[in-house]
């Protein structure tokens, strides 16, 4: 049977909005006279001109959606998510799918960019909608103690998922969030954050986390437009470092800088999707073969792709990053970049402590169709 996404001029006229304001970002910059940002990018780029995909791209993608044939999409494999041996671990991470991920450091539960609904949007139910199954319902997750925010994109911040959160049993979890975000949490979520600005780190018992900088954006509406900081998260644990760049582009002097000033990466999840149109993307997010060269770049030991697969974003199908980093880690010679199923997890200090041999090399993954895993999933 075919599925596709209904009703056709609701979800199209709701999906633009939610897409527009989602993290293929690009609320279209600067047309309406605003006024100028709190917040800047890190490292200047003489190209960027800051022009940003225009509203036919918006429309495109909502057409997209709602005449989509799930039953003929490829997407990455879902396996459910092993709390007990994930809790097993002393430095691990499971990929939740998109940019969302749960790591289980020392004895620490740390949840990062949660958007656990089934859209990524600012009105519940419409917008970009995920595409593979979700690892682990919301409820089966543990109690988190910390919450890191890499920035305030609705397909990285979701208020239904934070106030879930908010609410989980034992009290509410540290949330770690960008300069200026704090605001909107106490607003909308009715918590407390902490807020950051870039090389900034808290320690928790054996646990650092530093928030480091980004080549991106920030934005809720076209009329809040990077009045709230990005970046990516560094997670530290005796020597050992997971770096979750958030969304960024390519920028060789952040990677290096983050390598000088925190030392070797032994695991990071790198983002290598929503990267069509080039031309307009490149400002914002890596694609594939960026990505590789950020790897080399921070001198990461081994790397593993996210923000992929789940919301298409990004003028590319949601099998295609995969098939492009399988080209581009052969092309570049690259050693230790590769993909896991959503719900893998894969150990930070050795290659082998969690997940098997994950990541695997990118040609080894073999894409689902989207409608079966989605049924699946639900069936769960």
């Amino acid at each position: 049977m075919r599925r596709v996404r209904f009703p056709w001029r609701a979800a199209a006229a709701v999906t633009f909005v939610g897409a527009a304001a989602a993290c293929t970002t690009a609320l279209i910059a600067r047309e309406n006279g605003q006024a100028a940002v709190s917040f800047r990018n890190p490292y200047i780029v003489p190209e960027d001109t800051g022009a940003r995909v225009p509203g036919t791209y918006f429309l495109r993608r909502a057409w997209v959606q709602i005449t989509r044939d799930l039953d003929a999409t490829d997407v990455p494999p879902t396996v459910p998510l092993d709390v007990a041996a994930l809790s097993a671990q002393r430095f691990a991470v499971s990929w939740l799918g998109h940019a969302s991920m749960l790591v289980r450091a020392g004895d620490l539960w740390i949840l990062i960019d949660p958007v656990l609904s089934r859209t990524a949007g600012p009105i519940p139910g419409f917008g970009p909608a995920r595409l593979a199954p979700l690892p682990i319902t919301p409820e089966a997750l543990p109690r988190i103690d910390v919450v890191l925010v890499s920035h305030d994109h609705y397909d990285h911040l979701d208020k239904a998922t934070v106030r879930r959160l908010a609410r989980q049993s034992g009290g509410a979890p540290r949330f770690f969030v960008g300069k200026g975000l704090g605001r909107w949490f106490q607003a909308e979520v009715g918590a407390g954050a902490e807020e950051f600005v870039w090389w900034q780190a808290r320690t928790i018992g054996d646990i650092t986390l530093t928030f480091v900088p980004a080549q991106h954006g920030s934005g809720r509406s076209p009329w809040h437009r990077n009045d709230t900081l990005w970046g990516g998260w560094v997670i530290g644990d005796g020597g050992y470092s997971f770096y979750f760049p958030g969304d960024t582009a390519y920028v060789g002097e952040l990677f290096r800088d983050i390598r000088r000033r925190l030392g070797p990466v032994h695991l990071a999840a790198m983002p290598i999707g929503a990267y069509r149109p080039r031309d307009l993307m490149r400002h914002e997010h890596l694609d594939p073969d960026d990505a590789v060269q950020a790897h080399a770049e921070v001198e990461a030991m081994r790397s593993f792709g996210v923000h992929w697969g789940t919301f298409q974003l990004g003028d590319e199908e949601p099998f295609d990053a995969a098939t492009d980093l399988a080209a581009a880690v052969q092309s570049r010679g690259a050693e230790g970049f590769g993909l896991a199923p959503i719900g893998a997890t894969i150990g930070v200090r050795d290659a082998d402590a969690a997940g098997g041999h994950m990541p695997v090399p990118p040609v080894d993954l073999k894409p689902v169709r989207a409608g079966p895993a989605l049924a699946r999933g639900r069936a769960r």
